[in-house]
């Protein structure tokens, strides 16, 4: 299934709420749960509307960073929104609104006032986002939506208060797979900024919004101390490394599995277990050590990381235990960019980045490369 297929499924299949899940327009959806992840980047999350107990006005596709929120009730995501009578389909920068009905509730307020106040809450944390983005970024964007849903229903108001900017398609008349991917593309990249601006916010201006950025069910069950001190010998830094504990977030799991399994059917050997080191992979005459970023919202960061990690690594892990030097492969949960690639591969470093379901990468001119390697049959070079 294919993102078209996806979209067009929901109105092709004429979706009606009070028809249950027995319909095939919430077959459909189910379908889509179960197959559109192969087309997000690993570690996000598709959910889709009717997990209920009963199904909604609006139904809806939505993606999630799994770092950031595991649910649509809370946190931000972006969502595929169709108008109940499936003539349109918006694909938003949302925020959950049900956090910010629950917020209403603590206060005190219940039925009509407590929808209202939910709402003016959800309106003015949207409007403070779009007010941190750039014209540039929110350039050709809608910041309206209308989901033709009854006034009185809470949610369709809350998903059309708590859009942030969106792309309005027809179902019938949906732009082609490419640009569909693109679009998407563009809007994983809105929600890592849309990310970073709550949580700057929250953390420069407490009290000015109330909801956080991601979901309580999200966070990490702790909160690793960075190292305190600066280790002054090799035997010094081994040692601190050893005791460190790294906060390994869900969507880097994923990217490293999907790779490392990858790997080890075209019969390379890839390990996890050389602690610090995030990979290793191991085959066909070589020893790569592989250093694996999500890329958020600047993937400068991500690729500066993870070329000072596998230095450090190659440096204490290998050439002061006597070791022979590994390949260095920075793996990537998404394209970088062709300067980035450029500047990592000057550095003797493959570059290896997902996009969609496909592997993509470089490596300079006579190195051995391990994507080459661990993905004959489906690897892309750019």
């Amino acid at each position: 299934m294919d993102l078209g297929e996806a979209l067009r499924g929901v109105q092709l299949k004429a979706y009606v709420h009070s028809q249950g899940r027995g319909q095939p327009a919430q077959q459909h959806l189910q379908a889509v749960r179960r197959e559109l992840p192969a087309l997000v980047p690993s570690g996000m999350k598709v959910l889709t509307s009717g997990a209920g107990q009963s199904l909604p006005v609006v139904p809806w596709i939505a993606v999630l960073d799994s770092n950031v929120t595991t649910t649509a009730q809370e946190g931000l995501y972006v969502v595929y929104l169709y108008r109940q009578d499936l003539s349109r389909v918006y694909l938003s920068m949302n925020q959950g609104a049900t956090q910010h009905q629950r917020n209403a509730g603590e206060a005190g307020l219940t039925g009509v006032a407590q929808d209202r106040a939910a709402l003016a809450e959800l309106r003015a944390e949207t409007a403070l986002l779009r007010k941190h983005l750039s014209d540039e970024v929110l350039a050709g964007l809608k910041g309206i939506i209308e989901l033709g849903a009854p006034r009185n229903r809470f949610l369709p108001c809350g998903y059309e208060e708590g859009n942030v900017a969106a792309i309005e398609y027809f179902p019938a008349q949906l732009p082609d797979e490419d640009a569909l991917q693109a679009d998407l593309n563009r809007f994983l990249a809105l929600y890592a900024t849309c990310v970073e601006i709550k949580s700057e916010i929250l953390a420069t201006d407490p009290g000015l919004i109330k909801t956080t950025a991601g979901s309580e069910k999200a966070k990490p069950k702790f909160k690793p101390k960075p190292p305190a001190f600066r280790p002054k010998t090799p035997a010094e830094y081994r040692a601190q490394m050893k005791a460190y504990v790294q906060d390994r977030k869900p969507r880097h799991e994923a990217l490293l599995n999907d790779f490392a399994k990858q790997a080890k059917a075209a019969g390379l050997v890839p390990a996890n277990n050389a602690h610090p080191c995030d990979l290793t992979v191991t085959g066909q005459g070589n020893h790569w050590l592989v250093e694996v970023k999500t890329v958020g919202a600047n993937a400068e960061h991500a690729v500066r990381d993870a070329i000072g990690q596998l230095f450090s690594y190659r440096h204490f892990c290998y050439r002061e235990n006597s070791r022979t030097d590994p390949s260095l492969v920075a793996l990537f949960s998404e394209p970088v960019g062709e300067a980035l690639v450029d500047l990592i591969v000057s550095l003797g470093i493959e570059a290896v980045w997902r996009q969609g379901a496909e592997w993509y990468g470089r490596t300079r001119v006579g190195a051995q490369s391990l994507l080459a390697a661990a993905t004959t049959s489906t690897a892309s070079t750019a």
